[in-house]
């Protein structure tokens, strides 16, 4: 059986968006995703960054971290917030 609530994308909310770049991609190249996409944006800062699970739910960092605790995902133990470093 497939466990549908695992993390497999690193995901930002932008603009009433999701974006999303599968495991092994880093928040920061879904940052650039979303600036090649809108090239009148300059920055995607404060947008909400978070993950997607294999159902494609959006959850944020905190849910993520939980997630991620519960179906043994974690690398490492996070310092402070859930990161992809913390996954993958």
């Amino acid at each position: 059986m497939i466990d549908r609530s695992r993390i497999t994308h690193v995901a930002i909310r932008f603009r009433g968006a999701v974006y999303a770049l599968p495991a092994p991609n880093r928040h920061h190249h879904v940052i650039a995703e979303i600036l090649r996409q809108n090239p009148d944006v300059a920055s995607v800062s404060g947008e909400e960054q978070g993950f997607l699970d294999l159902d494609g739910r959006f959850l944020s960092r905190e849910q993520a971290l939980v997630s991620a605790h519960l179906h043994d995902q974690l690398r490492c133990e996070p310092r402070g917030v859930l990161t992809s470093e913390d996954l993958w």
